[in-house]
Formats: structure tokens, sequence, C-alpha cells
């Protein structure tokens, strides 16, 4: 929020499309080592989350995220053990706040010339999968500003029609809370 004369002006909210793997990271607390960074990648998922529930955030999602995050074996684990796991994911998938795209054969469509235009930028033996430029098309659609994944078959570090599309990490504005990680 930025102030002009003695009036509070409201900024707006970076649009983010969180990939499965992001949420997961979260519902696992997957310790796994961020590529950037080195700390677990579950704490700049924390720090992804919390900013949405204070709205410097807004999050886009899919039809496709929500059945992968889900039906994944892990999160379906934790969901069983914990109620505070499966009230969260109530909370993301049904906050009025976050930004739904459906997916449609206009989306298929424009996955498909995703891959063809952007499929070969991958990192590393994984390839774009259907999975991930649906992902990609989602993004676009929703005009967001960030597409966040560890998955290396995106083409990372890449800005494609708009979406930056890169790991995880602090694309949103820094409050004090921020600064206090």
């Amino acid at each position: 929020m930025t102030t002009c004369g003695r009036r509070a002006v409201a900024e707006k909210p970076t649009l983010v499309y969180a990939d499965t793997c992001v949420y997961v990271d979260l519902i696992t607390r997957n310790e796994g080592a961020h590529k950037d960074t080195g700390e677990p990648r579950w704490k700049i998922a924390r720090s992804l989350f919390e900013a949405v529930d204070r709205g410097a955030v807004r999050l886009v999602a899919s039809s496709l995220i929500e059945a992968e995050v889900l039906c994944n074996g892990k999160t379906r684990e934790r969901q069983e053990r914990s109620e505070q796991v499966a009230e969260r994911l109530r909370t993301w998938f049904t906050s009025p706040e976050t930004i739904w795209i459906d997916i449609d054969r206009f989306i298929a469509r424009e996955a498909a010339r995703l891959s063809d235009h952007y499929g070969h930028l991958h990192e590393g033996a994984r390839r774009f999968s259907a999975a991930d430029a649906i992902h990609l098309a989602s993004a676009i659609r929703a005009n967001c500003d960030y597409l966040l994944t560890h998955d290396n078959g995106y083409p990372a570090k890449q800005v494609i029609e708009g979406v930056h599309v890169q790991r995880p990490a602090v694309v949103w504005a820094l409050t004090l809370f921020d600064a206090l990680e």
C-alpha cells in the first residue's frame, strides 16, 4: 500500500499461477533444497501462501491444479492425517479471491501452440509436458505476472507472452513480515 497525501492507495496484487509442485511442497513440508536458495522448498511455498492470505498476491488456478493437488498421493495422506491441511486446501480452492481458469478446447489449442513454440526451452532431461503447457496457457489467459514452478519441463527463466516462468521466489511487494523471515 502506498500513500498519496493522507489517503492510502491499494496496489494491485501480483497475479501468480502456482504450479502443483508448489502446493505439494507446502502440504508435505518438502525438505528438498530450492535450486536457487538452497533452503527447504516448503519455506518459499509458505511465504507465497502467506502473501496470498494478506492480499499481496492474487492466486490464479485451473481445475487441473486442483485435480493434481487433490489426487496427489502425498497430499491425500496428509489430508487424512490432518484436518488443518484439509481445511487449507478447501480454503485455497474455494476462496472467492482465487481467479479460476477453466480448461476448455481453446486452452488445449493454446497449450499445443505453446508446446510447439517453447517446448524446446526446458531445463534438463524432463520435457515440457501437456499438463505443463495447459498450466502455462491458463496463466497466459489470466494475464498472470508469474508462473512459479520447480518443474524443469517448463521453459524456465523466460517471459512467455507476458508471464514470467521461474522457480518460486518473492515476486510480490515486500512487507515487514517478509523481512522478518
